[in-house]
C-alpha cells in the first residue's frame, strides 16, 4: 500500500521547511522530502557559508583599523575560518530538519520523482498526496565553453576548505562580487571578469562604492570581458588570458525541476514554475515556492514568505504575496541593500553615513541611505550602502509594505544615536528637516 499524505513538500530549503512546518503544526499529515541536506541553497551554499566568510574577512581586515580608531590595539590573525564555517552550516542544516520533525511532519531523505497527478516515487516507494508544494530550489548555471568542468561553481566556491593563491571569478553579479572580495581579503590574488558591467542592476552611486572597495582590496575588475575557454589554470577570454589556481563560475542560476514535472500539468519555463500571487500553479493541487518559481528577486527571505503564503492558503486562507517590499542585500564591504521599485519614484533624497552620530562613534562612515517617493509622497524605494545595510533596510521594508508617507517616516522617534536613524534622516531631507547635514551653499 502506498503512503498517503494530505500534503507532500518537495524540498527542505528556505521555502520547504517553512511550508512543511506550518502545515504540520496546523494538523495536516505532511511529508517533507529532501534529497540532500536540509537548508537548501541558503544554508548549504548561499547565505550561511558566504556570509560567514564575509564576516571572517571583515574581521581580518577591519578590526585593527577599528581598534586604532577606538584607541586600542587589536592584532588579528586567521586560523581556520573554513572549519568553523562548516560547523555553523552543519548546525543550521541539522536544526532545519529537526524543526520540521518537531512540527509534526514526516521527513524522508531521497529524490522525489513525480509519477502521476497525485503520486510520486521516492527511491521506488510510492507516495500519494492530495496537494503538493514544489520547493526544489535552484542550482548554478554554467556557460557553454570548452573546459568549464575544470572550474568550480559559486556553490562550491563558498565551501572551499582553503584560500587559493590566485583566483579567477567569472560573473559580476551578487555572488561573483561577494566571492571576489572575501577571498581577496583572505589572501587570494583575485581577477573578476564580467561580460557587461558588474552589479549592473544597481545605481551608479552604489556600483562606484563597491568598485572603489574592490580596488582597495586588490581585486582586478575587468568589465566587458567574456570567457572563451578554460585550459587548466588558464582562462582564455576576450580580454586576454587570466591565471588562477581556482576558477569560479558565478554565472547565474537555473530552477531545479523535479523529475516528472510534466505529469502535473503545470505551466513552467526556463525561469521556473509559473504561479499566481497565492503561489498556486495552473494545477489547483500544486503549489510552488522559492527559487523554483518564475519570479524576480530569488532570495531566501522571499522563499520563506512564499512558504508561509502557500501553506496558509492550503489551510484555507486567501493571501497574496506582495513583492514590492522584498529587499536585496549584497554582502560586500560596505554592504548594499535595495528595496522597492526605483521606477515608481519621482523624487529622491539621500543622507550620508558620515553625518550619522552613531556611525561616527562606531568608526564606519562609508556609504549613504537614499529614499525615493512617488507623487503621493509615499515611500516606494530605498537604497542603503553601509556596513549595517542588512539591518537598516528592514525599516524600509516596513515603510514600503505599509505605503508610508514620507512625513510619517521622517517624524518617527527612532533611537538617537543609532545607525538605523539614517532612514528618518533621509526622509527629513524631503521636508527640509535634515538638520544633521550642512546646507548646500547657494
Amino acid at each position: 500500500m502506498p503512503m498517503k499524505y494530505d500534503v507532500v513538500v518537495i524540498g527542505g530549503g528556505s521555502a520547504g521547511y517553512v511550508a512543511g512546518s506550518v502545515l504540520a503544526r496546523n494538523g495536516k499529515k505532511v511529508l517533507v522530502v529532501e534529497k540532500d541536506r536540509f537548508g537548501g541553497v541558503c544554508v548549504r551554499s548561499g547565505c550561511a557559508p558566504s556570509i560567514f566568510l564575509y564576516d571572517a574577512s571583515f574581521f581580518l581586515t577591519r578590526f585593527t583599523e577599528l581598534g586604532n580608531y577606538k584607541g586600542i590595539s587589536i592584532d588579528v590573525k586567521a586560523k581556520d575560518p573554513f572549519k568553523k564555517r562548516d560547523e555553523v552550516v552543519d548546525y543550521l542544516s541539522t536544526a532545519g530538519g529537526k524543526l520540521v520533525e518537531d512540527a509534526g511532519a514526516d521527513v524522508i531523505k531521497g529524490e522525489a520523482r513525480i509519477s502521476g497527478n497525485s503520486s510520486l516515487l521516492i527511491d521506488g516507494k510510492e507516495v500519494e498526496f492530495d496537494r503538493v508544494v514544489i520547493a526544489t530550489g535552484s542550482s548554478p548555471s554554467l556557460p557553454c565553453i570548452k573546459g568549464v568542468e575544470q572550474g568550480i561553481t559559486e556553490d562550491e566556491a563558498v565551501n572551499l576548505s582553503f584560500t587559493p593563491t590566485d583566483m579567477v571569478v567569472i560573473g559580476g553579479g551578487f555572488a561573483g562580487v561577494e566571492i571576489a572580495q572575501f577571498y581577496a581579503r583572505l589572501g587570494s590574488t583575485v581577477s573578476l571578469i564580467t561580460r557587461g558591467r558588474i552589479l549592473k542592476c544597481l545605481s551608479e552611486d552604489a556600483r562606484n562604492a563597491i568598485l572603489t572597495s574592490l580596488e582597495w582590496d586588490g581585486v582586478k575588475v575587468i568589465e566587458n570581458c567574456e570567457p572563451r575557454e578554460q585550459d587548466g589554470k588558464v582562462v582564455k577570454a576576450t580580454c586576454g588570458e587570466l591565471k588562477g589556481e581556482v576558477t569560479v563560475y558565478a554565472t547565474g542560476r537555473k530552477p531545479n525541476f523535479p523529475v516528472g514535472l510534466n505529469l502535473l500539468d503545470v505551466n513552467y519555463n526556463s525561469r521556473g514554475i509559473v504561479t499566481d500571487q497565492s503561489m498556486r500553479t495552473s494545477n489547483p493541487k500544486v503549489w510552488a515556492a522559492g527559487d523554483v518559481v518564475d519570479k524576480e528577486r530569488k532570495v531566501a527571505h522571499s522563499a520563506m514568505m512564499e512558504g508561509f503564503i502557500s501553506s496558509l492558503n492550503i489551510l484555507g486562507r486567501e493571501l497574496r504575496i506582495d513583492r514590492l517590499p522584498v529587499p536585496h542585500v549584497i554582502y560586500t564591504d560596505p554592504q548594499v541593500a535595495v528595496v522597492g521599485d526605483v521606477n515608481l519614484a519621482t523624487s529622491f533624497r539621500r543622507f550620508p553615513m558620515n553625518a550619522s552620530t552613531r556611525a561616527i562613534i562606531y568608526g564606519l562612515t562609508e556609504g549613504y541611505t537614499k529614499l525615493g517617493i512617488d507623487r503621493e509622497n509615499r515611500v516606494v524605494y530605498g537604497e542603503v550602502v553601509s556596513n549595517n545595510a542588512e539591518e537598516i533596510v528592514n525599516l524600509l521594508v516596513l515603510a514600503i509594505k505599509l505605503r508610508m508617507k514620507v512625513e510619517e517616516l521622517a517624524l518617527l522617534p527612532l533611537v538617537h544615536p543609532s545607525v538605523s536613524e539614517v532612514i528618518s534622516n533621509a526622509a527629513r531631507a524631503f521636508l527640509n528637516l535634515d538638520v544633521d547635514v550642512y546646507r548646500e551653499k547657494r
